[in-house]
């Protein structure tokens, strides 16, 4: 990313999200990871679907679900903050939104859709904010983080997660 400032509002464990994003333009980035995303998708068939790299890991439609999820959660903290909310935020557990029954029946073309809904959803809200909104600083688990800088960790997530898919899941054939 450009603008290294952001850096300084965040926790460190964000920066390695950070780093994956090549721009200071959030609007821009959320549209660009949003159809790289789209993009994935179509690499994703039933040879691949449930496909684990690891015993015990996360299937490719878990890791959809999971960044679709985190983006819910994340977009609420933005929400809240952008409302100049200073009630502090519990974290959450990813591990448990993941056991099972609770997805093993979702197919790809539902999670697609969702995630076109989420992600226009979040698009939706931070084009509504001004920089008043996008600064205000919040507490989730004891650390603060701004709007802004919850926008570009949605992005950075996603981005790890893809390059993630791509690189251990998605093999030629």
């Amino acid at each position: 990313m450009e603008n290294k400032s952001i850096y300084s509002e965040a926790p460190k464990y964000y920066h390695y999200y950070f780093d994956l994003i090549e721009s200071d333009n959030l609007i821009n980035e959320l549209e660009k990871s949003h159809q790289y995303m789209l993009d994935l998708f179509q690499k994703i068939n039933t040879a691949n679907e449930n496909f684990s790299y690891q015993e015990n890991k996360w299937t490719t439609k878990q890791v959809i679900r999971h960044i679709i999820d985190c983006e819910r959660i994340f977009g609420y903290r933005a929400l809240r903050f952008a409302r100049f909310d200073n009630t502090m935020l519990a974290g959450f557990d990813e591990n448990k939104y993941m056991e099972p029954p609770l997805h093993q029946n979702e197919n790809i073309d539902a999670l697609t859709h969702e995630f076109v809904n989420v992600r226009n959803s979040t698009i939706s809200l931070y084009k509504s904010m001004n920089d008043q909104m996008l600064d205000f600083r919040g507490s989730v688990d004891g650390t603060f983080n701004s709007a802004r800088t919850i926008g570009f960790m949605i992005v950075g997530h996603q981005l790890h997660h893809c390059l993630f898919l791509e690189k251990n899941y998605f093999h030629e054939s």
